[in-house]
């Protein structure tokens, strides 16, 4: 059994995002599952290896106007059409972005 090193529970969402991984270029998924330290993306086929830097981008709406939020994170598995990310220097507000999903849906 893998061991979790989480600090907060995975909740079931889906929102498009956005991966920027400059030896593919931009890989467009959704979302499988949200916590404040990661994202299961689903990249639709499109394979990038464990050990992977890239950068996460998804909107939020405020206000009536979209908001981007960009974040780097690593790539800790790749499996089931997908990979498992952990979030890494996440800002004030992609943190309340982050936060705010997890409570509403």
């Amino acid at each position: 059994m893998a061991v979790e090193h989480r600090w907060s529970q995975r909740k079931d969402i889906s929102i498009d995002v956005s991966l920027y991984y400059p030896p593919v270029g931009v890989v467009n998924g959704t979302t499988r599952n949200i916590s404040l330290e990661g994202m299961y993306i689903d990249t639709r086929g499109v394979t990038i290896p464990p050990q992977a830097r890239l950068e996460v981008s998804f909107f939020t709406e405020s206000c009536g106007r979209q908001i981007e939020h960009r974040m780097p994170a690593y790539v800790i598995h790749c499996r089931d059409g997908g990979v498992g990310l952990m979030l890494q220097h996440v800002g004030h507000g992609e943190f309340d972005a982050l936060r705010y999903m997890l409570n509403v849906a």
